[in-house]
């Protein structure tokens, strides 16, 4: 059989013309089906894949992917690393036709998640890669985009109760648990162990729940020690007050989980006190690795996001252009830095 097979080399050998091989191609058009039947055989016993860039080329057609993330401050914060890996990919796969529409929601205004996400309904897109970091509006968002057939792709969480077409993200539950376990190594029983959870609106921050779930998990079915757990949802802004409130009550903090990247603000809180607790938390933003690189944090577990918007927009890519099925479920490593292996870390 012919290694370079075209529709052309399909169309004789199923006696049909090319107009019809290209309608059973694209599902498109009316044929019988006894001749779909004959086609889709050829089309097996030749191994086919059109060869898309010719095809791309050839329609100019423009495929628009929208993205919804929240929002970065700054190039350094946790959430500029996604988008870069977004861009990235989106330069790669431009001669293709893709195009990026980047829409970002404020964190702590949910409000501004839904008039984002209408903006991006109003611009018909042809796909969509989200971070569904708000759970009520995102649920609301993603059965539109299923009314109206519109594929999307979920980045750094997903939402069980949805239907995207895939989903890279990092096991937020066994996450959870792993950080446990390193607590646990350098704790007594009967210790003070605080989950601080920096966020506005944590009902509605799925993914942080997880991550506390695995963590308690561990502790009561796998310990056997009697800890006392304290856990602390704030904002950033009250973050300080509640931590001495917490030292307040219990005179002593052995251990801190953070379930985000805002673990230096937590660990940047101890610097007046000569006793500072473990600490450990998420991500590699430079706050974070300077405060490892000095032993105030003792652990970040780091989740690539640059990675996940990568390879994200080419699952999305591979759905609306290459027609693929691609694989539902992707789970990034669960990393964990240290102080002594930061130097030859890449989160790439």
């Amino acid at each position: 059989m012919k290694k370079n097979i075209r529709i052309l080399d399909i169309a004789q050998k199923a006696g049909v013309s090319i107009g019809t091989v290209d309608r059973v191609l694209h599902q498109r058009g009316e044929v019988s089906e006894e001749t779909r039947e004959k086609i889709l055989k050829i089309i097996s016993d030749f191994n086919y894949r059109p060869n898309i860039l010719a095809s791309s080329l050839a329609s100019k057609k423009v495929i628009t992917i929208a993205s919804l993330t929240p929002s970065a401050p700054d190039k350094d914060s946790f959430w500029s690393k996604p988008q870069d890996g977004i861009e990235k990919a989106v330069s790669q796969l431009g001669h293709y036709g893709i195009r990026l529409q980047p829409y970002h929601f404020k964190m702590e205004n949910t409000a501004t998640f839904t008039q984002e996400a209408n903006k991006i309904l109003e611009s018909v897109p042809d796909g969509v890669l989200l971070a569904p970091w708000a759970k009520r509006e995102a649920l609301k968002f993603t059965r539109e985009l299923d009314q109206r057939g519109i594929p999307y792709v979920f980045i750094d969480s997903t939402l069980k109760e949805s239907n995207p077409i895939s989903f890279i993200v990092q096991d937020s539950v066994q996450s959870g648990y792993l950080a446990a376990k390193l607590i646990d190594y350098g704790i007594t029983q009967k210790s003070n162990i605080v989950i601080v959870h920096v966020t506005k609106d944590l009902q509605n921050a799925n993914h942080l729940l997880l991550r506390e779930k695995g963590f308690l998990d561990y502790l009561e079915t796998v310990t056997g020690k009697m800890h006392r757990i304290i856990k602390i949802p704030s904002n950033e802004k009250e973050i300080a007050d509640k931590l001495l409130g917490c030292l307040a009550e219990v005179k002593s903090i052995d251990a801190v989980f953070v379930t985000n990247s805002k673990v230096h603000l937590v660990a940047g809180f101890f610097d007046q006190f000569d006793h500072r607790p473990n600490i450990i938390g998420y991500d590699l933003i430079s706050k974070n690795i300077d405060l490892l690189e000095s032993g105030k944090i003792d652990f970040l577990l780091n989740q690539k996001p640059e990675s996940q918007g990568f390879v994200a927009t080419h699952l999305l890519f591979d759905h609306i252009v290459r027609k693929e099925k691609v694989k539902s479920a992707n789970y990034t490593s669960i990393d964990i830095i240290t102080r002594e292996n930061i130097e030859y870390y890449s989160s790439i």
